[in-house]
């Protein structure tokens, strides 16, 4: 029998403790009031003469809610565990034991999948409620419980593979993120292209989402893809974990060690001197942009992200104007929102990750304290870093405008018709005012991420926590609940993000020092006056007899 010490021990652990119960809970009464609520309102519906229940729409919405539960669950369960570990510089007393690399990669995973598991297990009799409702299968449930255990299981062990991989937890879930999306999007837009081979399409756990949630009655002709699927899912959920185990004892340390130069061979050095010189160069103009500017992963995410901008909205507008087929600007208009909304969150994952890492890992080795006992002040400080992020960011936030107003203008310089036709100009004056409502939404969340980032980062004890606190309060629950209440939700989405702006940049101008130092949140003891005590006489001198 193989004994798995740590796994044994983390789970105890994680099941005793309080957020996984908070955690379960949360889940269901969520589940529970959305289910509450869809079966009031069908029982509404159905009263005042209109159709019955809908179960089929039921179990359509809550399956892909939980998909992309799912999906994402390794985002912000794994990426972290072992990273973590690498910078508090505790992963490689583990194997000064006779611990192996499967006992730590399966004790991380069992301790953070503990909890997404709960999620699920807690939405499963919610998700069979459409049994009772019509419109769901047996078949059709199982196959969904099914791929979302398979795919929880899969996003839970690439997290754990890029933790042991990487270094940094920014560099792990920003690797995590590409892959997943990667391999959800990219068959996708194979079979919307009209790519027929299944093999290609299943490789997308959103097409094999909807092959299993689909209604199929009588002989289920799905059954067939199915069992391979699921085989393949957990093989390659499988080789992530042993690929894990064998890099895991090879890179615990948080970073490579290099030989030591002296500073003659430094400046003779073609590899050290330009650092140097950059690194000099930042430090006269602006002491803090060192911190924001020495990220090498961010750099090249930022030119990454400049070549995506420019090659996506360079492609659209030579396929407007070669092909006969694309001369109708209505046919790219899909392809240009979805672009320019991939690139804004792009951006905003980047900047919450940037802002978060920056100051993280400042705070982690110590910078923070020595840089404020320096005559550079935190008010300085805090302009430092906010003018650095913003020289870095500044040409992926013109790129992200310019090139859709571009495109825009291009249009109208090709099909000057447009301004002759009027409720094509009424229909452009009031997409205009939403764009405008967009473009404010998108900047208040820009520096809401900032501010919000900043915070957070000093408060927070890791990078993982205090970056899914910052982009899950700012963008992801504001986002969701926004799409909830239609209309008013773009109202709620900017007064939210007035809120996170306004409340972390007071909470930085007040209480800087004392969250840098780690005063701030600390119980309040009142120095209580001592009383000295009154002298006595001294003891009358013992006489010999």
């Amino acid at each position: 029998m193989v004994s798995l010490p740590i796994v044994q021990r983390e789970l105890m652990v994680a099941s005793r403790g309080l957020g996984s119960w908070l955690w379960r809970w949360i889940v269901a009464i969520v589940a529970v009031a959305f289910g509450g609520l869809w079966l009031l309102l069908a029982t509404l519906n159905q009263f005042g003469g209109g159709a019955g229940m809908q179960g089929d729409i039921f179990f359509a919405i809550m399956s892909w809610a939980c998909f992309g539960y799912c999906l994402l669950s390794g985002l912000w369960t794994t990426t972290d565990t072992l990273t973590r570990e690498k910078a508090e510089g505790t992963l490689g007393l583990l194997f000064l034991t006779d611990l192996r690399g499967y006992d730590v990669v399966l004790g991380k995973m069992f301790t953070g999948s503990l909890r997404s598991f709960y999620g699920v297990l807690a939405v499963m009799p919610v998700l069979a409620l459409p049994l009772l409702m019509g419109g769901v299968t047996n078949a059709q449930f199982w196959r969904t419980v099914g791929a979302l255990l398979n795919i929880l299981v899969f996003s839970l062990s690439v997290g754990i593979f890029f933790s042991a991989l990487c270094n940094r937890t920014g560099k792990s879930i920003f690797w995590t993120l590409f892959l997943l999306a990667s391999i959800t999007i990219i068959p996708l837009i194979y079979i919307g292209i009209g790519g027929m081979n299944p093999v290609l399409s299943l490789l997308s756990p959103g097409h094999a989402m909807y092959l299993a949630a689909a209604p199929v009655i009588g002989a289920a002709p799905v059954w067939g893809w199915y069992p391979l699927w699921i085989g393949c899912g957990l093989v390659a959920s499988v080789m992530l974990l042993i690929l894990a185990s064998l890099i895991i004892p090879h890179r615990w340390q948080d970073r490579q060690v290099r030989p030591s130069v002296s500073v003659d061979q430094a400046n003779e050095s073609s590899a050290v001197a330009p650092v140097r010189y950059r690194r000099t160069e930042h430090l006269e103009s602006n002491p803090v942009s060192w911190l924001v500017n020495r990220n090498a992963s961010m750099q090249t995410s930022r030119v990454l992200m400049l070549g995506f901008i420019i090659i996506t909205w360079l492609v659209m507008i030579i396929l407007t104007v070669a092909g006969s087929m694309y001369s109708d600007p209505d046919t790219l208009v899909p392809i240009g929102l979805g672009a320019l909304w991939l690139g804004s969150l792009w951006f905003r994952i980047d900047l919450t990750r940037h802002t978060v890492a920056s100051l993280s890992d400042a705070k982690s080795c110590g910078a923070l304290e020595q840089i404020l006992v320096t005559p550079l002040d935190e008010k300085q400080f805090r302009r430092g870093h906010f003018r650095a992020m913003a020289r870095f960011w500044f040409w992926p936030f013109v790129a992200l405008f310019a090139a859709p107003i571009s495109y825009i203008a291009f249009q109208v310089l090709l099909h000057p018709e447009i301004w002759e036709f009027s409720p094509m100009l009424v229909g452009g004056i009031f997409g205009t005012i939403f764009a405008a409502v967009l473009v404010t939404g998108f900047i208040m969340d820009v520096f809401a991420l900032y501010f919000s980032g900043c915070w957070f980062a000093l408060r927070g004890q890791s990078f993982g926590l205090a970056f899914w606190r910052t982009f899950g309060f700012v963008y992801l629950l504001p986002t969701l609940g926004s799409q909830l209440l239609c209309w008013l939700g773009m109202f709620v989405w900017l007064i939210t993000g007035i809120i996170f702006i306004v409340w972390p940049l007071t909470s930085l101008q007040s209480n800087f020092r004392r969250v840098v130092s780690g005063e701030y949140g600390q119980p309040y003891t009142r120095k209580v006056k001592r009383v000295p005590i009154p002298a006595t006489r001294p003891p009358p001198p013992v006489i010999p007899a």
